[in-house]
């Protein structure tokens, strides 16, 4: 009996299947809309779905439907359309070191955030249809309501909305499972502001644009609110229901954009084998503006090119229009600094010191001193370049001599710098 039991407890058992890692489904994703471009946050996983780390994926695909209503969450993937995959870094493994650099993929890292852009095209805003009902084999009962009730008004068709999902997948090719769905509606969108004009001054660039809509825009956002008329309960009755409008609640705020490439817009094609991340672009001020102007630094021989957008609706729910055209401008720095003040000369034993107030101007490159003898109208240079002190002292005087100075202020623009008018004229008789 002994002997039985010992040989059956070291009997194998049928060998285990290996343990599958399947990558946790994706649940942080998020669309904004921006003109015709909606960018798409997903959040990389960093974890299977047995809460093991490090995750087993190689990649994220990112689908997109239009539609009224999303599809069954089994249709998802086959309604919708696949529009980007994102390539995910593999991470090294609990006690393993990082692999060199010079051996490192390129690609997104685990758990780090992603965004993407996709460049609506007029076939996607428009829903597709619902998938037919299924038969189920009897025919369906059709009650039709009593004559004497009141059927609703039928209202509009319903907003389109643009749907997207993220899918994540191991490299052996085993899927997550479908996680959330970002939901944007597609309101109609404000329109461009109109007749951006552009110019600018020795320290900034001036924005002044017409609103949105024009003047009838510009009454609309601050039309007073219409009084309810005074209705009794059976007109009131009869009224059609009222459908809510497509476009954004609120005034029109405006969005200012800084364009630094010759072609902002350019995107890789869509559906490529992977897609670059496109971070959403950030506009100059820091919330949108009701304001018609805006102004930028100078930076002068540097072209400066920019981008206005209407913005409406509530602080969750923005909604930013298409951009009027880039309009740009190469500052030219045509303007001298400010002359020197409070130019000052004290007479010493061989020497005539002089003095005067620092200037401000941020572009200063320095100062030139003129000398003249008394009674005559032309100045003449005492320094060959320009020197960085608000003082300098002639030792190169007659005693007895009467002399004039005057100082001027020059930039450092090259190769010719701007030279500001002559302080004021300050006479001196050398000792």
């Amino acid at each position: 009996m002994c002997a039985v039991s010992a040989s059956a407890c070291g009997k194998k058992g049928p060998p285990l299947a290996p343990f599958v890692h399947i990558p946790a489904a994706v649940e942080k994703i998020s669309a904004e809309r921006v003109g015709s471009d909606v960018y798409i946050k997903i959040l990389i996983p960093s974890q299977n779905i047995d809460a093991s780390k490090p995750a087993d994926v190689s990649r994220v695909d990112i689908y997109g439907f239009t539609g009224t209503t999303p599809p069954a969450r089994g249709l998802f993937l086959a309604q919708a359309d696949r529009l980007a995959v994102i390539s995910v870094v593999p991470a090294p493994r609990p006690g393993e070191p990082p692999p060199p650099a010079a051996t490192q993929l390129s690609g997104s890292s685990q758990g780090s955030e992603v965004t993407l852009r996709d460049v609506l095209t007029a076939d996607q805003l428009v829903p597709k249809p619902p998938p037919p009902p299924l038969k189920t084999g009897r025919r369906q009962a059709t009650s039709e309501p009593p004559p004497t009730v009141r059927q609703p008004v039928p209202a509009g068709p319903a907003m389109p909305h643009r749907f997207y999902m993220a899918i994540a997948f191991s490299d052996r090719g085993r899927s997550s499972p479908q996680g959330a769905v970002a939901d944007l509606p597609l309101t109609v969108l404000p329109a461009p502001p109109a007749e951006v004009r552009i110019r600018y001054t020795s320290d900034m660039v001036q924005l002044v644009w017409e609103p949105s809509g024009g003047l009838i825009g510009f009454l609309t956002d601050r039309a007073l609110p219409l009084e309810q008329a005074p209705f009794d309960d059976l007109a009131a009755s009869q009224q059609p229901p009222a459908v809510a409008s497509d476009v954004p609640a609120g005034p029109t705020r405006y969005n200012v954009y800084r364009i630094e490439s010759a072609d902002p817009l350019a995107l890789p094609a869509r559906n490529n084998a992977t897609s670059q991340s496109a971070p959403r672009p950030t506009p100059l001020n820091p919330m949108p503006q009701t304001t018609l102007t805006f102004a930028d630094a100078a930076m002068f021989e540097r072209t400066q090119c920019y981008l206005v957008r209407a913005v409406r609706g509530g602080a969750n729910a923005l909604v930013e229009g298409d951009a009027t055209p880039m309009q740009c401008v190469t500052p030219i720095d045509t303007f001298p600094p400010a002359p020197p003040a409070n130019l000052t000369a004290v007479a010493g034993e061989g020497s005539i010191s002089l003095i005067w107030e620092p200037n401000s101007d941020i572009d200063l490159g320095g100062y030139l001193v003129l000398r003249g003898e008394a009674g005559g109208a032309t100045l003449q240079p005492l320094t060959e370049t320009p020197i960085p002190d608000a003082r300098y002292t002639d030792r190169d005087v007659k005693p007895g001599t009467r002399y004039v100075y005057a100082v001027v202020a020059v930039d450092d623009r090259v190769p010719l710098p701007n030279v500001s008018p002559e302080s004021i004229r300050v006479e001196e008789t050398a000792r």
